[in-house]
């Protein structure tokens, strides 16, 4: 790498990490741990709405469990597995939440959000552990 211009060698750093399924999983996990929580976004034009966290969430998990699970700790695959449960608990086609539960509004106040910030707290704390 220390051939490559330095525009080359970032763009070539970002792509590898990009094709971590570890690294994305944590960042979607990051990206749950504060929803709602706020802080205003790194990038506004990023803004996402709850179901966008989810769904990148839940493709993020199933590349991790695909590629690393036998490499994760017990610890990891149960804080993992707690969020994964929660979510799909909330996503039942409202059989246990209404619709209301993926409004911006409930992402800010709703106590089931506020589970998911701290189960996915939880869970950065363990896959730091590997990173």
């Amino acid at each position: 790498m220390a051939d490559c211009p330095r525009r080359s060698c970032d763009r070539q750093l970002l792509e590898n990490e990009e094709q971590d399924p570890l690294r994305e999983l944590t960042r979607a996990i990051r990206r749950l741990s504060s929803a709602g929580s706020g802080q205003p976004a790194l990038f506004p034009d990023d803004n996402v709405t709850a179901g966008e966290l989810v769904r990148d969430f839940d493709q993020r998990a199933s590349a991790v469990r695909e590629s690393y699970d036998d490499q994760l700790s017990s610890s990891q695959i149960e804080s993992l597995t707690a969020l994964e449960q929660k979510l799909s608990t909330m996503s039942r086609d409202g059989a246990e939440f209404d619709a209301d539960i993926w409004t911006d509004d409930a992402v800010r106040t709703s106590e089931h959000w506020e589970d998911v910030r701290s189960l996915a707290a939880a869970a950065l704390v363990e896959l730091n552990k590997n990173l």
